[in-house]
């Protein structure tokens, strides 16, 4: 069925649906949800499934195989809502507006200076067009599936993704044509970070109106959404630095053009679509990047939030203080989720299973509404080969599970889980995004530096075998270390190995592992304090292990 989004037809509609606007609510939950609004989200990329990489990358892809993809993922028996992003300006379908993703046109596009990257584009495109043969298209095919399985059905668009946005690759087949053809609209800013100076910049109608454009074209072509989502964050730059509060009411007509053709679309299909979107951790963050988020809450033009980094992902969402401030004034509150991302503290130093763990609790122990997992990828169907991917220690695991994500997804599991609570270490600030973290932290000579570190399980809980502190350094230091004033023991630095926490260690760098006793940590915040006892370093890591016991029944740190 094809919808006109013309502005007539949106005005129109607009005013039909006045009247139950007031009263839009959430689906109902699938029996997964423990409370109305609780959700635990899986955004794919789909890059990963279209180069069929969970399964080896398997050629011919089918709908079959996206059935798997999303049934990997729906077998965990908790995840609410399956999003599917669409490509961003590089779609993965037939478009009016875009050439479709790894598209060369019978190889008049190229890529000189990589063989290897030509292939890769020429196996998504391959892989598309097996789909189209059998009347589909990645997005049709998982969302379709999703719906199948009992998941809320989300289209995620990726609002101004840079990954292609390298002018130095000269690998025309990789640039979507609007970019490409349009560089008077680039922001020429590069302090923001990669590709940032190649950044399409919002402040041009013409930018505006092409997103928009895509954004017509997909709530047109897919009747099965429940949702859509607005990706902030695949890439955060919007204008030039320091341009966002003065231009974020362009962001908001934006925001506000998509809630009308969103609300249009569903008094046409007769069905509620919610609109959702994925901003930075903090509101004031999020202003200076040009998203007044305070004023989307006030016009009331989306249904729920998601915050979080880019990609290196923050470990201690700041939750709380987000809801606070958002909403602050307004009696009116909507769900606010919170975003685990795939990247690590270092690049592709990936998280392991215990620190997902502890990044899900801190999120749902601060008051977040369920969690937004991101590029939560899996491998060989979703199966981990524990004699491979466990350390030497056998404790630590750092491939991602479906048993990992049914964790994740009930909290009552959750709550009796090996799990691994990290503070904020204060270098996830990718394109600018303001934090709020106390590491790093400079500690001098006999001056008592303090650390917050939020912990949500019940620490004095009888289940509990062991609470471990582990505390990185930029070299070796001598020093006094307390909990919330009480003054903790070293132990042998064997627990760091045993523990994992040396990975990522770089040249200089210490690690220190300290017993927590009992009746030291409390539930929720925590202090920790660093005395320096000879000399100035700086400390970059703080993280509390929670041991519950046997690996194999409560889960690998």
């Amino acid at each position: 069925m094809t919808i006109n989004l013309n502005h007539k037809a949106l005005l129109t509609s607009f005013f039909a649906v006045l009247f139950f606007l007031g009263f839009t609510s959430f689906q109902e939950p699938k029996e997964q949800q423990k409370a109305k609004g609780f959700r635990i989200i899986h955004n794919n990329d789909g890059t990963d499934a279209l180069a069929n990489m969970w399964f080896n990358r398997k050629a011919n892809l089918s709908r079959a195989d996206i059935n798997r993809y999303v049934d990997i993922v729906a077998d965990s028996k908790v995840v609410t809502t399956y999003m599917m992003c669409t490509g961003s300006d590089f779609v993965y379908y037939r478009s009016k507006y875009e050439r479709t993703f790894g598209d060369d046109l019978n190889g008049t596009l190229s890529c000189n200076k990589s063989t290897a990257e030509r292939d890769a584009f020429k196996h998504y495109y391959n892989n598309f067009l097996s789909l189209e043969k059998e009347g589909t298209d990645i997005i049709d095919a998982s969302l379709t599936r999703a719906k199948e399985r009992g998941m809320e059905a989300f289209i995620s668009f990726r609002v101004n993704d840079l990954h292609f946005a390298d002018t130095s690759s000269n690998c025309r087949v990789s640039y979507p044509d609007f970019w490409y053809n349009n560089p008077q609209y680039y922001t020429g800013d590069p302090t923001q970070g990669m590709n940032s100076a190649q950044a399409l910049d919002f402040t041009h109608d013409e930018v505006r109106q092409h997103k928009l454009n895509l954004i017509r074209e997909q709530l047109e072509k897919y009747p099965q959404i429940d949702g859509y989502d607005l990706d902030f964050m695949r890439f955060i730059v919007l204008f030039k630095t320091g341009d966002g509060p003065a231009k974020s009411h362009l962001i908001t007509s934006f925001v506000k053009s998509v809630r009308l053709m969103v609300d249009s679309v569903s008094a046409v299909r007769k069905k509620d679509i919610l609109l959702s979107v994925r901003v930075p951790i903090t509101v004031e963050g999020c202003l200076e990047k040009g998203i007044d988020i305070r004023e989307w809450h006030r016009q009331g033009l989306v249904d729920f939030i998601s915050i979080g980094a880019h990609w290196r992902g923050e470990t201690a969402t700041p939750i709380a203080k987000f809801k606070k401030d958002l909403f602050q004034g307004f009696k009116k509150t909507i769900p606010v989720y919170g975003s685990i991302d795939d990247g690590g503290y270092q690049p592709r130093e990936f998280f392991s299973e215990g620190m997902y763990r502890g990044m899900a609790s801190h999120i749902l122990g601060q008051g977040g509404d369920g969690l937004y997992l991101f590029n939560f990828y899996f491998e060989n169907d979703g199966k981990v080969d524990y004699a491979k991917a466990l350390n030497e220690s056998g404790l630590v695991n750092r491939t991602r599970s479906q048993r990992l994500l049914t964790d994740l997804g009930d909290p009552t599991l959750l709550a009796n889980r090996n799990k691994i609570y990290c503070a904020s270490d204060g270098v996830t600030n990718a394109y600018g995004v303001l934090q709020i973290a106390d590491l790093p932290m400079a500690c001098g000579n006999g001056k008592k530096s303090n650390i917050g570190i939020f912990v949500s399980d019940a620490p004095d809980s009888k289940n509990l075998q062991s609470r471990l502190l582990f505390l990185r350094t930029d070299k070796m230091a001598r020093m006094d270390l307390s909990v919330n004033g009480k003054e903790v023991k070293p132990l042998d630095s064997s627990f760091a190995l045993k523990y994992d926490r040396i990975k990522g260690l770089q040249d200089g760098e210490e690690v220190y592992v300290y017993e927590i006793p009992n009746n030291t940590l409390l539930k929720g915040d925590n202090q920790v304090t660093v005395v320096s006892k000879g000399g100035i370093f700086i400390v970059k890591r703080l993280e509390i292990a929670l041991n519950y016991g046997d690996v194999q029944k409560h889960g690998y740190f």
